[in-house]
């Protein structure tokens, strides 16, 4: 137990660390790790519950700057086929469907890294609604909903505060719903606190020394680490399942 909370502790840290300064991360690297150590759907439940002690503190601070208008039909469809996708999914076998996922992410990296410069999102209620459930399937299956919601919301807002703010509402929102499901189905017992308490220092850590970055990062180089974060999540997903 000691071992694996340390572990918790680590990919928090990191993964926190990410999150702060890109918007998304620690969902995507908490799963290459987690369900080595948990089944499938208990190793869903805690990368979102720790996850969430994050976005709780930086919706917070942030939370004068969050856009409600693109986020509300992003949220609205995404919650809807989150939980739907949730509810199908937790008997099903993961292992083709996070290679069809990995496969999906290094071809969304590959374009926007290749029109990065050329895209122009609208935020328009069908835009945000098509987006929805891209980030709710993803979501719902392996609890990374956050790819195809950081690319959308990056090139839709005009700073990287109301982008930051944005997306940790997004995340906040949207996982409460999929926790209370699977928790619901038994993928999370009071045994779990004390990995989780170890994921929420790592959590408090990894976000403290991001925002010290997140401060200092110019707008166009966050949005070159998120494409290219997008891709190597995708490569690492892949390896993964076929390792």
């Amino acid at each position: 137990m000691t071992t694996i909370m340390l572990a918790l502790f680590l990919i928090a840290l990191t993964g926190a660390f990410l999150q702060t300064n890109i918007g998304f991360g620690f969902p995507v690297l908490a799963m290459i790790f987690l369900p080595a150590l948990f089944p499938f759907s208990t190793a869903v439940a805690l990368c979102q519950v720790i996850a969430m002690a994050s976005t709780i503190y930086l919706t917070i601070i942030y939370f004068k700057h969050i856009d409600w208008k693109t986020l509300l039909p992003l949220l609205i469809v995404s919650l809807a086929f989150g939980i739907l996708v949730t509810l199908v999914s937790i008997e099903m076998d993961q292992s083709s469907l996070q290679i069809i996922l990995g496969a999906a992410l290094i071809a969304i990296s590959i374009f926007t890294v290749r029109y990065s410069e050329r895209i122009t999102v609208h935020p328009t209620v069908t835009t945000g609604a098509i987006m929805g459930v891209v980030a709710g399937t993803g979501n719902g299956l392996f609890g990374i909903g956050g790819p195809p919601v950081a690319i959308y919301l990056l090139s839709a807002q005009k700073s990287k505060e109301r982008y930051l703010a944005t997306i940790q509402c997004y995340f906040l929102l949207s996982n409460i719903s999929t926790i209370i499901i699977r928790t619901g189905r038994g993928a999370l017992a009071w045994s779990d606190l004390p990995v989780i308490l170890a994921g929420w220092s790592g959590i408090a850590v990894g976000t403290f020394l991001g925002l010290k970055l997140f401060k200092r990062i110019p707008h166009q180089i966050l949005r070159k680490l998120v494409y290219g974060f997008v891709g190597i999540s995708g490569a690492v997903i892949i390896i993964q399942q076929l390792w």
